[in-house]
This record gives structure tokens, sequence and C-alpha cells, in this order.
């Protein structure tokens, strides 16, 4: 088990490279916090605060996002395999190239995201809104579940 940052208000601060693996940051506040190249591998993110945020190459495999708040963030080449993600708000996201295979999405919203190129093999896209997001060359190879891909950009997606 790792560090506890539990509700925490670490908004805004330089956190570049730090090791949350295994950590409990349960409703942590890291709002447009400064974490490229975090890792958060297996980490409680439950309720946790990540919008407009700088995730540029995090490591989020195993971790738990459900509720989490990631709106407006940048986690391009980041890596969620493995995690849960469910009833996660994703809405204005930037993630290409990011890897989310294996990742429940169940219920997630990423509304008006820009995924182009992620890897999306075998996740759990039940229910999850992507309305409006641009999934340009993305991989969704092997995904479960009905979502909602209204007006989204699916060009060159492979299934």
């Amino acid at each position: 088990m790792g560090d506890s940052y539990e509700g925490q208000d670490l908004r805004g601060q330089d956190l570049s490279g730090k090791n949350f693996s295994g950590a409990n940051l349960t409703q942590a506040r890291l709002s447009g916090a400064q974490l490229p190249g975090a890792n958060f591998s297996g980490a409680n993110l439950y309720q946790c605060y990540l919008d407009n945020a700088d995730l540029k190459g995090a490591n989020f495999s195993g971790a738990n996002l459900e509720f989490a708040v990631l709106g407006a963030s940048d986690v391009s080449d980041a890596n969620f395999s493995g995690a849960n993600m469910k009833r996660c708000n994703l809405v204005g996201t930037k993630g290409h190239n990011a890897n989310l295979s294996g990742v429940d999405l169940y219920y997630s919203r990423p509304g008006n995201a820009d995924f182009q190129g992620a890897n999306l093999t075998g996740a759990n896209i039940e229910r999850a809104i992507f309305r409006r997001a641009n999934l340009a060359n993305a991989k969704l190879t092997g995904t479960t579940g009905n979502a909602n891909f209204d007006n989204a950009n699916l060009e060159g997606v492979t299934q």
C-alpha cells in the first residue's frame, strides 16, 4: 500500500515524475497540476479531480479512476492499461496515442475528447458517450459493449 493523499488539495502544483504508485488519492484535488511522467500505477483515484492537468506520459496502469474528473486534461501517451475508469469524466480531454487497452470505460463521458491514435483494444465501452470525440486512427479491436458515437470522427479506426 502506498502513501495517502486522501482529500488533499494539490491544485496547480508541479509534481512532474512523482511516484504515486499504490497511493490513496480518493477525492484529492489535482486540478491544473503538472504531472507529466507521474506514476499512478495501482493507485486509488476514486472521485479524484485531475481536470486541466498535464498528465502526458503518466502511468495509470491498474489504477482505480472511478468517478474521477479528467476533463480538459492532457493524457497524451499516458498508460491506462487495465484501469477502472467507470463513470469517469473525460470531456474535452486530449489523449493522443494514449494506451486504454483493457480499460473499463462503463458509462464514462469522453465527449468532445481527442483520442486520435489511442489504443482501446479490449476495453469495455458499454454506455460510454463518445459524442463529438475524435477517434481518428484509434484501435477499437475487441472492445465490448454499446457506446454512443454520435458525430464522432471514426476515420481510420481499426475494429
